[in-house]
């Protein structure tokens, strides 16, 4: 498979196509590709799934995708690296790192909810970011990054709760709860069972109790899945030092955190990049 290399921090492409001459790819960048008008297939890691206007569609670095072009079809691609968004700031860097963890999740489990008039917004949205980079081709123009940032966060606004097996009266308790433990992944000391307990005003073995039934694994569990899916990314898709990664997800040292990965992944984390890096 064929996998294309952007140094840029961003490529922004707007272009109607008639044929798909690019083969089967994947990327080490993420795309965000709206379809201004057309209709086709569009195969994403084997899922093949309908195109048409107005669609709107976000690739991870690791999805090899390609188009079955059947009308002549309009694109744009925003293709931005995971440093883009943050602009060298780590605060913003963390916080941007998430709302893409979130979006891509909401794409491959199909809780991207968009209505008519949000589909019109993206489209003028996104229009507007293609006038920009026309004028100078530069990927650190600062109004650029503002209205992809807006952009990102009008479709984050459309996700549906992720909690789509839970029902009744909890199902909103539940959402802050997991919401909550999200935004502080990277705050050790606020996901704490005993701190969660206090910030929801629950007892301590009740919200263990309560977390397994209502989500099927332990608040433990639920945890050290989330926080090794987010470290795998920043392995795979960042280039933050080793060092870096540890810090940000609050491990004590490098000990720490060699001996967390190694637990799920029988290999030290540079091993892990490596492996990931030779593919």
């Amino acid at each position: 498979m064929k996998r294309y290399i952007q140094h840029e921090y961003l490529k922004i492409s707007h272009f109607t196509g008639k044929v798909w001459d690019h083969p089967v790819h994947n990327h080490n960048h993420f795309e965000l590709i709206f379809v201004h008008q057309g209709t086709g297939m569009h195969v994403v890691s084997g899922v093949t799934v309908p195109y048409g206007p107005l669609d709107l569609f976000l690739l991870g670095p690791s999805d090899a995708h390609h188009f079955e072009i059947a009308t002549p079809t309009t694109f744009t691609f925003l293709k931005f690296t995971n440093a883009y968004l943050g602009a060298g700031d780590a605060t913003t860097q963390r916080q941007w790192n998430s709302v893409t963890e979130n979006l891509l999740q909401a794409f491959q489990q199909d809780r991207l909810h968009l209505s008519p008039k949000i589909k019109e917004r993206i489209d003028q949205l996104i229009r507007l970011i293609v006038a920009e980079w026309q004028d100078e081709h530069n990927e650190h123009n600062h109004t650029i990054r503002l209205l992809v940032q807006a952009l990102l966060s009008m479709v984050q606004n459309n996700i549906s709760p992720t909690t789509q097996t839970i029902t009744g009266k909890h199902s909103e308790k539940i959402t802050q709860l997991l919401n909550y433990i999200h935004e502080h992944i990277h705050q050790a000391e606020e996901i704490q069972t005993e701190q969660l307990a206090a910030a929801f005003d629950y007892s301590k073995h009740y919200l263990g109790a309560y977390f397994k039934e209502q989500t099927g694994v332990t608040l433990r569990e639920y945890v050290t899945r989330y926080k090794l899916h987010l470290i795998e990314n920043r392995l795979k898709h960042s280039s933050f030092s080793l060092k870096e990664i540890s810090n940000e997800f609050g491990f004590s040292d490098m000990s720490h955190f060699n001996k967390f990965f190694r637990k799920h992944h029988q290999m030290s984390p540079s091993s892990f990049r490596s492996k990931i890096a030779d593919k």
